[in-house]
């Protein structure tokens, strides 16, 4: 297989697994029952020429769409299962686009993607005029991007933004201005000679899209990520992961290697709890760190919520607690812990009620996926009227949940890339 090297195939910063693309590639193989060499390349007309000269079977072509008719060699295309426009980024200290002829006589960084350069070439045609181009080496995203997010010399960046998703919330002097041209799809490319590949292929992707596994993906890797990144609660995630976490990063590391947490995940809790505030306390009476209730305390033995080890190691134990109850659930991998984080938001009763509700109305009960689209749902009398523990907050939950795997994903990058936070958050990362 062909690919790219995109975060979306090759993830640097993603601690959900070997990233979106790359897990299905792994799923097709068990499927298939075949092995696996997949190769990254800087382009998408490296990987495209290697399907050609059949040196792969199959490429990956995220957001890659050529034109069959310029080879020889028979390919298939396979179904689209993604579609993604070009955006248009301008940097904060300079002025976003207010008007398309604002491109004449600018600098703009486009990746080296045949997509997008074929969009700005049309774009620059109706505009009757000749921005300068600075393409890329490659056509990865993350590493420019994130050079031109420190360096406001250039004002706008031509971008795909499926590739653009999952690391927008690290670049917070960059923001979308506009879309312009047709969407780029996604989808595999096959050689047409490899006996029965394209039907296995086919068939995959009809099993795949009807069974939830596709859009099980799709949730786990990027569910979480806000459509539009508010930059001043990240900036503010920075500013305390660098004032307020270095005070409680002993007591975190410790408390998670005894209860087998990660760590940056038993942060990530902790700082949409109080956001590193140990005296925080909400109307609801939870007080501490780890906000816990006073019932909560009195049964994990704990003297005094507002004492920050004892909030620390009391928080990781009932949430190690809370994912053992979780036993039996025919619950696993990440959904256990997103399960187990919805309990220690509305209860572990409301979690229960919320598995027999995906039964009753025919979701899997195993999925953060549909405990998604289920928990709002307990707000409704007709629905909370069938279960045990009766009515509760559950957009609260969801909103509660997807919070901490945004804090948790960033707090995962930042400890990864260059700046001020690795030095703050790879002590966290290295104790996991």
């Amino acid at each position: 297989m062909a690919a790219v090297n995109l975060e979306r195939v090759f993830p640097k910063l993603s601690p959900w697994g070997p990233g979106f693309e790359r897990e299905l590639v792994d799923d097709f193989t068990k499927y298939a029952g075949t092995g696996l060499d997949i190769k990254g390349y800087p382009t998408h007309n490296l990987a495209f020429s290697a399907l050609v000269k059949g040196k792969a079977d199959i490429m990956l072509a995220t957001g890659y769409n050529p034109d069959l008719n310029s080879t020889t060699t028979p390919l298939v295309k396979g179904p689209v299962y993604e579609q993604s426009p070009a955006s248009m980024l301008h940097h904060i200290r300079r002025f976003e686009l207010r008007t398309p002829f604002e491109l004449c006589d600018q600098d703009i960084f486009i990746p080296n993607h045949s997509g997008l350069i074929r969009i700005f070439k049309n774009l620059s045609e109706q505009l009757a005029c000749s921005p300068n181009v600075i393409s890329g080496a490659n056509s990865n995203h993350l590493e420019p991007l994130l050079k031109f997010n420190e360096d406001k010399s250039i004002r706008f960046h031509l971008v795909e933004s499926g590739a653009l998703m999952p690391i927008k919330p690290f670049l917070h002097k960059l923001r979308v201005t506009d879309h312009f041209g047709d969407d780029l799809e996604y989808r595999w490319y096959t050689r047409k000679d490899v006996q029965g590949l394209g039907q296995k292929v086919e068939d995959y992707w009809q099993l795949i899209t009807s069974n939830g596994t596709l859009d099980d993906l799709r949730e786990k890797y990027f569910g979480f990520i806000p459509e539009e990144i508010d930059f001043y609660d990240v900036y503010s995630l920075r500013k305390n992961i660098r004032e307020k976490l270095p005070l409680y990063r002993k007591y975190i590391i410790r408390a998670a290697k005894k209860y087998n947490i990660d760590p940056l995940l038993l942060a990530a809790v902790m700082y949409q709890e109080s956001h590193f505030d140990p005296l925080a306390k909400s109307k609801t009476g939870v007080r501490g760190l780890m906000q816990l209730t006073n019932d909560t305390a009195q049964l994990l033995g704990l003297s005094s919520r507002l004492d920050p080890k004892q909030a620390i190691y009391g928080g990781a134990r009932y949430l190690r607690f809370l994912w053992n109850k979780l036993d039996g659930r025919d619950v696993e991998g990440w959904d256990r812990w997103l399960f187990t984080l919805a309990a220690y938001n509305q209860g572990l009763g409301h979690v229960y009620d919320a598995i027999d509700i995906a039964k009753y109305t025919n979701r899997h009960p195993g999925t953060w996926r549909s405990l998604k689209q289920v928990f709002p749902l307990l707000t409704q009398t007709k629905y909370h009227s069938k279960t045990k523990h009766g009515y509760t907050r559950g957009y609260e939950a969801v909103d509660y949940v997807d919070s901490i795997r945004y804090y948790y994903y960033i707090m995962n990058g930042l400890a990864i890339l260059p700046g001020l936070e690795a030095d703050y958050l790879l002590p966290l990362a290295n104790a996991r």
